[in-house]
């Protein structure tokens, strides 16, 4: 059998900790490194890694020192520093990318939304810089996740069946409530705020950078050039107080968003990218709904008129919502690790990979994970 690939962990949040976990018992990756920041996360240095997600030891001692994890010469590392700022985010990951890059090391992470689609990447300085470490250190970096990245992959499979499309619309329709991150959910999103309060994705700009090449990937792939962008965002707020992971959501203030990012075609918005999130299942439901607590919806209207949901969780536990949310965002990006050391140096996107199926996926029959430790802030 040929040797294993060898992976580290840049990061100890959410997607990080699932993925060392589900790195254990791979029969063709192993974790060998895990990297914490000394500033947010100095109190998990020296510590085993595999209590991240789960009280259950590892071997893998968790470092404040990269030197350490360059000279395990891994092949593979999952980047995920969640940083909310979003210039900060692509400056300070997009150092980290080239850094590991050009120590010939193949990089997944799910970060940077402008990397999803990186030949429409405004910041072209970035991509250079970013391609030309990718040669110099002969690896590859590959970017993915949910949404941006699984969902409009199911739009465009969904579009296969299609003669003509007037409107293609996905949407994350998402109760938020079992999230244990006010960092995520109030500064970004607005939950919990006053009703005349702002927040990021009420900025048209902001959405753009989130979303916008998401949508101009799906335009490329349809060879359509779009005529614009629109953005709106919309919030309810609630009568009563609500208990939800990261605190209160007290009466007065924002229970639900509705958040729409569109492409322009022909004059009309074609190409529309929409969230749906809620703290409480009962709220706004005359916006799109689903008695799901995770689904994401696509639709097309044209001929013929299709949709296709893909429902996150189980339905037996939706206080798991997060949790799985989380599952499926770390295993796009752990599931491509093989076929992204396969691939030729560069920045690589869906389109250049095989699909990447999960390898030595039955080797458990275990459908719920007791113990975990679900959206840790």
């Amino acid at each position: 059998m040929a040797d294993k690939i060898k992976v580290i962990v840049i990061g100890t949040g959410n997607v990080a900790g699932i993925a060392i976990r589900c790195l254990k018992g791979r029969e063709d990756m192993e974790l060998v490194g895990v990297w914490a920041h000394e500033q947010t996360a100095g109190h998990l240095i020296g510590t085993d890694s595999g209590l991240l997600d789960l009280d259950e030891p590892n071997g893998v001692i968790i470092t404040g020192d990269i030197e350490e994890l360059y000279a395990l010469k891994p092949d593979a590392a999952v980047m995920a520093i969640n940083i909310m700022d979003l210039e900060k985010a692509e400056t300070i990951n997009g150092e980290w990318y080239a850094n590991l890059l050009s120590h010939g090391i193949n990089v997944v992470s799910p970060s940077v939304s402008s990397l999803f689609w990186p030949k429409r990447n405004p910041n072209r300085a970035l991509v250079e810089k970013l391609e030309a470490a990718a040669v110099a250190g002969n690896a590859s970096l590959y970017m993915n996740g949910q949404e941006p990245g699984l969902a409009e992959n199911l739009a465009m499979l969904l579009a296969t069946c299609s003669n003509t499309i007037k409107t293609l619309t996905i949407t994350e329709m998402y109760n938020y409530s079992s999230n244990k991150n006010p960092m995520e959910m109030v500064p970004s999103f607005g939950f919990g705020l006053d009703e005349d309060d702002d927040c990021m994705l009420a900025i048209p700009e902001f959405q753009y950078a989130v979303w916008g090449s998401t949508i101009q990937h799906i335009a490329d792939e349809f060879g359509v050039e779009l005529e614009g962008m629109t953005a709106s965002y919309e919030k309810r707020c609630t009568d009563h107080d609500i208990e939800v992971g990261f605190g209160t959501i007290e009466a007065g203030t924002v229970a639900a968003v509705r958040i729409r990012t569109a492409g322009i075609v022909n004059g009309r918005e074609a190409i529309v990218i929409e969230h749906v999130n809620r703290m409480e299942q009962d709220i706004a439901k005359d916006w799109p709904w689903t008695d799901r607590v995770g689904q994401i919806h696509v639709e097309i209207e044209g001929d013929p008129n299709l949709q296709l949901d893909q429902n996150v969780g189980n339905p037996a536990k939706p206080e798991e919502l997060s949790y799985d949310g989380y599952i499926l965002t770390a295993m796009r990006i752990v599931n491509a690790i093989p076929y992204v050391v396969a691939a030729k140096p560069g920045i690589r996107t869906v389109q250049e990979l095989p699909m990447t199926l999960p390898h030595s996926a039955f080797r458990s029959d275990a459908t719920y994970i007791e113990g975990h430790k679900i959206c840790r802030p």
